[in-house]
């Protein structure tokens, strides 16, 4: 709920329940500030609040619940758009990989997805403004469709969260809040470019937002186009063989990406209430290495490097969603309504998988297309029960249907259903210690079909087929946390525990595929009758704040049963399809997760700080004593930055940085798998400035330059997908982006 205070200060709520919430105070000029107060039915004075100059916020009072959660007693991070702003690439998850514990799973510079401590895909949850984003996760090969410009709030939960978002939140959620309510009687708006030089690469956004007697709309279209990148590399390997790469260009990396979303609601003493359309669109070419064996064609260059040739991707995402917050007299309704459609096609030549021409249509490039529409609904109580604990109940259904198409077979057609209910409790025993715990119990359901796909030779005869059989299993499963947050020494810090068991359900993909998955080099095969994971969960974590230095350790043990993960067969079977070499296929056995983050910030001069974030993942499975495959290299990132902010100048700040980042190899029985390649350790240097400008209206304009990977190095990300052919990383990069923001007073 928005409120504006008069000029003493003073504001109202006709309805406002009683309990703990948290109040944000920001105004024109400066810095917003939160603090928690507490509610018991009598008017509250509070104490003086001093905001610090900022001039980049255009808000009002907010007050907003403070919602008893899970997560009050796990790792987390926050932070607003303006993160995302300062450190923009490619795609959404590429942008926060350098927080500590986050990376990104990369195919190109168009493709990414995140990783939480080294899980990722099905085992963690992208909650996207309330609903759970859906849109083939499992897939390596298959990126995140969320508009980084398009992103304000984002928390982090590191940890297991199954407790209160369900199957899939067992390794943690990146939930991507709302956008703000615009203050009431304005119409406010920024127009933002981006530019990337390894790569052409043009990106920009408009948005616009207004509001009218509590009447509000928000409405943003974004659109990116890059060409194909340059890498520090002239070969790279496809099995015996030395490939070359014309110009240093990776020939068919090139893309485009469109989003629009809009927003309008309503703000009243009662909640508020959005309805969410959004549209996100990509279209982006895979370098041929990555889909069987290159021609020579696929590899000369052709003179164009903004052109999409096959193979490639081609997605569509969209979302409609009904979000609503009730304020009740003695608690609070939120529930979330959404409906999903994610189409996802991927184009290749019949004749890399040896299908006859008299069996598909002449110019047929379809390969797999996976209509997937996905229903949600989630609803959550609270309350403050007896004797000072606050209680949360809720439950969450989803529903989806996937049907495929196309010449290739890797999953069948299918049906999900999903469901839970849980309740939370909280309690502030004192001033500085806090303690709450949960129970979640759950049912699912997954339906498959049964498909066959015939195999051909090159005579077209008949040799082999590849089938999925139907299945029916049913999964009931429970969860269950407690935790505990404790200030310290003067509340000038803050101590985090948390005990926990959560759970995933295994998906389709794990259970009945069987085909060649582009961009991931194999044949990979389902298991049915795969189990639940479970997992069993140790988290800590301190945080500590004083005038020149600030930090962060955490530190987490995960054990898992049954852990569920993609290996090669053993003893060895060798696909029927061609150029597919041997089948991998999905398997359980359990597995530990374990590691530490540290981050810190020191102030040692005035206007100079230096800062540094550290994570290392340990992945270990007890059946084969190895590493589990893909687990991110351990990295140290540092930085040195002057920051100056001078008064009644037309310089709101000016930034300037220089970064080292230095990463551990992966190589070694308890770095890497049997069937991985082992990922050499490197360092990269790079620089950065930023500079606001007071601006028409209260917001400034904002200038970023970022140079990476300054040396131009070749390095290998354990996490490409392209590093399984040596291809490296882009070379050195400049990105530019400019913001410029507006705004005007609406007539009442």
């Amino acid at each position: 709920m928005v409120r504006v205070a008069d000029e003493q200060g003073r504001f109202r709520f006709s309805t406002l329940p009683t309990g703990a919430h948290q109040l944000r105070v920001s105004y024109v000029g400066y810095e917003m500030t939160e603090q928690p107060v507490r509610y018991e039915g009598t008017p509250i004075q509070l104490p003086p609040i001093t905001l610090q100059d900022a001039q980049e916020l255009l808000e009002t009072v907010v007050v907003t619940e403070e919602h008893a959660k899970q997560e009050e007693t796990l790792a987390t991070e926050h932070f607003t758009g303006a993160v995302i702003e300062e450190n923009l690439q490619g795609t959404f998850a590429q942008s926060i990989d350098k927080l500590p514990g986050l990376s990104a799973i990369n195919v190109g510079t168009g493709i990414a997805k995140p990783v939480i401590r080294g899980l990722s895909s099905n085992r963690i949850i992208v909650n996207h403004q309330g609903i759970k984003q859906e849109g083939h996760q499992w897939g390596a090969d298959h990126g995140l469709e969320i508009d980084q410009f398009g992103v304000e709030r984002v928390e982090i939960i590191k940890g297991p969260a199954s407790l209160q978002y369900g199957s899939d939140g067992l390794g943690g959620v990146i939930n991507i809040m709302p956008g703000r309510v615009p203050p009431e009687g304005v119409i406010l708006g920024s127009i933002m470019g981006l530019h990337r030089t390894n790569n052409a690469h043009w990106g920009g956004s408009a948005k616009l937002g207004f509001n009218l007697n509590g009447f509000f709309t928000q409405a943003q279209y974004s659109h990116q186009d890059f060409a194909d990148y340059r890498v520090p590399a002239e070969t790279f390997d496809y099995n015996t063989f030395t490939l070359p790469i014309i110009d240093e260009r990776l020939k068919n990396t090139a893309g485009n990406e469109r989003t629009l979303s809009v927003t309008t609601g309503l703000n009243r003493d009662w909640g508020i209430t959005r309805l969410t359309f959004s549209r996100y669109q990509l279209e982006a070419g895979l370098f041929s290495g990555a889909v069987g064996i290159p021609r020579s064609y696929a590899l000369t260059d052709d003179g164009n490097r903004r052109d999409i040739d096959i193979p490639k991707q081609e997605v569509e995402h969209t979302r409609l969603s009904l979000h609503q917050d009730l304020v009740l007299p003695q608690g609070h309704i939120n529930f979330n309504i959404g409906y999903q459609r994610n189409l996802r096609q991927e184009f290749s030549f019949p004749e890399f998988h040896s299908i006859p021409s008299s069996q598909i249509d002449p110019g047929n490039t379809l390969g797999l297309q996976f209509l997937l529409e996905t229903f949600s609904a989630d609803l959550h109580y609270e309350r403050e029960g007896i004797n000072g604990w606050r209680e949360v109940y809720g439950g969450n259904a989803q529903w989806q249907f996937n049907e495929r198409a196309g010449f290739e077979f890797l999953l069948p057609d299918f049906r999900t259903f999903r469901a839970g209910v849980f309740g939370l409790v909280e309690k502030q025993l004192s001033e500085h210690l806090l303690v709450n715990g949960g129970l979640r119990l759950d049912y699912a359901t997954n339906d498959t079909e049964f498909y066959r796909q015939w195999v051909w030779d090159s005579n077209e005869n008949i040799t082999d087929s590849l089938i999925a059989p139907v299945t029916t299993p049913e999964f009931f499963n429970w969860s269950a946390s407690a935790g505990l947050s404790a200030a310290l020494w003067d509340d000038r810090a803050q101590f985090k525990a948390n005990i926990g068991k959560s759970f995933r359900v295994p998906y389709p993909a794990e259970t009945v595929s069987n085909g060649i998955h582009h961009g991931t080099f194999r044949h990979e095969m389902g298991t049915p009758g795969l189990d639940s994971e479970h997992g069993y969960q140790l988290d800590l974590s301190l945080e500590w704040e004083r005038p020149r230095f600030s930090g962060m350790v955490a530190t987490y043990f995960n054990y898992f049963d049954n852990y569920i993960y993609l290996g090669p067969t053993f003893p060895a079977r060798f696909s029927p399809l061609p150029e597919s070499g041997q089948i991998f296929q999905y398997r359980q056995d359990d597995a530990i997760y374990t590691g530490f983050e540290v981050q810190y910030d020191w102030d040692f001069l005035p206007r100079w700080r230096f800062s540094q974030t550290g994570d290392f993942v340990q992945s270990y499975n007890i059946r084969t004593q190895l590493a589990l495959p893909f687990t991110p290299q351990p990295s140290i990132q540092s930085s040195l930055r002057y920051t100056v902010e001078p008064r009644n100048s037309r310089v709101a700040s000016f930034y300037a940085e220089v970064n080292h980042q230095y990463t551990f190899a992966a190589e070694g029985p308890y770095r890497v798998d049997r069937s991985e390649r082992s990922t050499p350790a490197y360092q990269l240097f790079g620089a950065a400035l930023g500079l606001k400008l007071h601006w028409f209206g209260p917001q400034p304009l904002q200038f970023n330059v970022q140079l990476q990977n300054a040396l131009d190095v070749f390095y290998l990300n354990h996490l490409s997908r392209y590093r399984l052919i040596n291809v490296p990383e882009q070379g050195r990069n400049v990105n530019i982006s400019l913001k410029v923001p507006f705004w005007g007073r609406l007539k009442q």
